[in-house]
């Protein structure tokens, strides 16, 4: 058996603690509504699985029920309120762009371009909003999040899945 000096059992309980604290808040996420950040919250208890590229056929699944093989077409399960009352979401990949609206056609393609960005298409003929590719999961949340904190885009948030609310 081991035993602590005294002393070290205060460190041991506050290191622990801490430890528990960060493990908690790396759980917690932020996006980009328009202008407005909004927190999330990821589920750890499931993940979605988007490897079939079906949005009637998406599933939200415990992470021992997957592939290993098939991981680039996961993303957490996010909600919107640290209690499970809030909305639930994924990230089944791509990211949606608001250009500012004085920004020209060779501007656009610029910031394309400057942020290695694939065009998907766009989203209502002269919305000024694209559809860009990105993989799905944390990397289409962190591609949203640094390309509307660039300031070069006026919006930039994740393409959300939801799941489908029966009526």
């Amino acid at each position: 058996m081991t035993h602590f000096r005294p002393s070290a059992k205060p460190r041991l309980l506050a290191l622990a603690m801490l430890l528990s604290c960060a493990a908690a808040h790396a759980q917690q996420r932020y996006w980009y509504d328009g202008e407005q950040r909004r927190a999330l919250w990821a589920e750890a208890s499931v993940v979605a699985d988007f490897s079939v590229r079906s949005a009637e056929k998406s599933q939200v699944l415990k992470p021992a029920s997957l592939d290993k093989n098939g991981a680039s077409s996961h993303s957490p399960v996010f909600r919107d309120a640290k209690e499970r009352t809030g909305a639930t979401r994924a990230l089944p990949g791509g990211v949606i762009l608001r250009f500012h609206p004085s920004a020209t056609d060779g501007e656009r393609q610029q910031l394309i371009a400057r942020h290695r960005l694939a065009p998907v298409r766009e989203l209502g003929e002269g919305s000024g909003q694209w559809l860009v590719h990105s993989t799905p999961g944390l990397p289409s949340l962190e591609l949203a999040n640094r390309l509307y904190e660039s300031g070069d885009f006026a919006a930039a948030s994740p393409n959300w899945w939801q799941p489908r609310k029966l009526k």
